[in-house]
């Protein structure tokens, strides 16, 4: 990604944000109107009711469009430079997500050693490692290998631990590529 298409996602953040939020707060402003309206004009509060539902309908679409922008972003190491994306990352990499991400890892092992998944099987080693660093209280992991780590369980057609057309040594790549994102915890000062 270039600088110039960072600033610009950066824009369609802020933009979408303020769609959000006005959107959203006229919305709620023309509800509670049209609830007022039912004693005082009951005529006017059913259009303003709907008018109300029709703008915080597009308050909702505009979140929608920012979270998904958000979350593509997050794939992209450059745009860690927009904080709403390096918030997202930072939170992918907290221990509770960590752990999270090591049950759902030993959870797909157990179904490899069932005969579910026998793709699995040549990465068991590397994830049943991965899992184990990611409970680990003594290291820390780079948000954007922790974004990678979110990619294998949410990226239907990405993810070679969810695609079975992706070849076995894919799963295995991608999982010492997160691991390479783990470091010793700084001790604090």
């Amino acid at each position: 990604m270039y600088a110039r298409g960072v600033d610009e996602a950066a824009a369609r953040l802020r933009e979408l944000r303020r769609d959000e939020l006005e959107d959203l707060g006229l919305g709620a402003v023309a509800v509670a109107i049209a609830i007022a309206a039912t004693q005082l004009q009951p005529a006017l509060a059913l259009p303003i009711f709907l008018g109300g539902l029709a703008v915080g309908a597009r308050g909702i679409r505009a979140l929608c469009r920012r979270w998904a922008l958000v979350e593509r972003l997050s794939g992209e190491r450059d745009a860690y430079v927009i904080a709403e994306i390096d918030d997202f990352a930072a939170r992918e990499a907290t221990i509770e997500r960590r752990r999270t991400f090591a049950a759902l890892i030993r959870a797909r092992l157990r179904d490899q050693r069932l005969g579910v998944d026998q793709r699995i099987g040549a990465a068991a080693e590397d994830l049943q490692l991965l899992a184990t660093e990611l409970e680990d209280d003594n290291l820390e992991l780079d948000p954007a290998c922790a974004v990678a780590c979110l990619r294998l369980f949410d990226d239907l057609e990405g993810s070679p631990l969810l695609n079975s057309n992706w070849p076995p040594d894919e799963l295995r790549s991608r999982v010492r590529q997160i691991r390479a994102g783990f470091t010793a915890r700084r001790a604090a000062a």
